[in-house]
């Protein structure tokens, strides 16, 4: 006998990431009608599936850092090898990597200063480049200790980490540029580190006012209405959405195949960047009036 009956509606998700955190990105999309498994687009080709596996890995490595690091006490540190030290296979120098890491647990254990160790890191190299590792870690340590800990090379890069208006991301993207080689993991981190929170509902946006939301997001993408309205009036319709969140990045992509929008947008809380959102539009109204020979 047969199945049962699935009403065929369409009603608006909204997944977001991050929020109540300085970093949040939400993405809006609609789903069609009230179906338990995921929903069957077609089996993409391999070089369709690499490109969504790579976008998805380099997300969720920024929602990681997001999450886990705090901008102007923790790290970004690049480690090198000298000579004497230098691995062989990448797997080794995940092995050596994996070494100076219990040296520094024991050593932020006598810091005992009340914080969880973290660490997330990245090995680069091979293929005639050197092997090198990049890592963010918690801050704490002083940065001799640290150079002192690795041992394996004088060449070590420590950097306090800076936040952009889209949290770690630009970072993100440049640690997992190199993607995954067979058998490897993308990055390696620690077991204590906090899993990004988030929520999925349902949120009630009617297909008019996600298409007026897309071209809204679509005109600040080039700029259109600049002589009409401020730069925080042109940000009001994506940002009302958000109380206690600045935009920083939207996108709003067109599915030709489902006729509909899916779209991404990318904020961070007003209180986590003071000052920065406010210069920012002060230079975008300037050069306009730069532009219209005002000023």
């Amino acid at each position: 006998m047969g199945k049962k009956h699935r009403e065929n509606i369409t009603y608006s998700r909204e997944t977001s990431y991050n929020m109540g955190l300085d970093f949040c990105d939400t993405i809006l999309f609609k789903v069609r009608g009230r179906r338990r498994g995921r929903r069957s687009l077609g089996k993409p080709t391999s070089e369709a599936q690499a490109v969504v596996n790579e976008r998805n890995a380099r997300m969720k490595f920024a929602r990681s850092a997001n999450a886990n690091f705090k901008e102007g006490r923790d790290l970004y540190v690049t480690f090198t090898f000298d000579e004497y030290h230098y691995p062989a296979t990448r797997s080794q120098a995940k092995a050596l990597t994996d070494k100076f890491l219990r040296r520094m647990k024991w050593a932020w254990k006598k810091l005992d200063n009340g914080l969880p160790f973290k660490w997330l890191y990245v090995i680069e190299g091979d293929d005639g480049k050197r092997i090198h590792i990049h890592m963010l870690m918690t801050g704490g340590l002083p940065h001799d200790s640290i150079k002192r800990l690795w041992g394996m090379s004088d060449i070590v890069n420590v950097r306090t980490l800076q936040a952009s208006d889209k949290g770690y991301e630009a970072l993100s993207v440049y640690l997992t540029k190199q993607g995954r080689l067979t058998g490897e993991h993308r990055y390696y981190c620690s077991r204590n580190m906090d899993t990004p929170e988030y929520a999925e509902l349902n949120c009630g946006i009617s297909a008019d006012d996600m298409e007026d939301l897309a071209r809204t997001i679509e005109d600040i993408n080039i700029g259109a209405g600049k002589g009409e309205a401020t730069t925080a009036q042109r940000y009001a319709p994506v940002e009302s959405r958000y109380p206690g969140y600045y935009l920083a990045e939207a996108q709003a992509v067109y599915l030709e195949q489902f006729h509909e929008w899916v779209i991404h947008i990318k904020l961070y809380h007003k209180d986590s960047q003071p000052g920065r959102r406010e210069t920012k539009r002060r230079r975008a109204e300037e050069r306009y009036l730069r532009d219209m020979g005002v000023v």
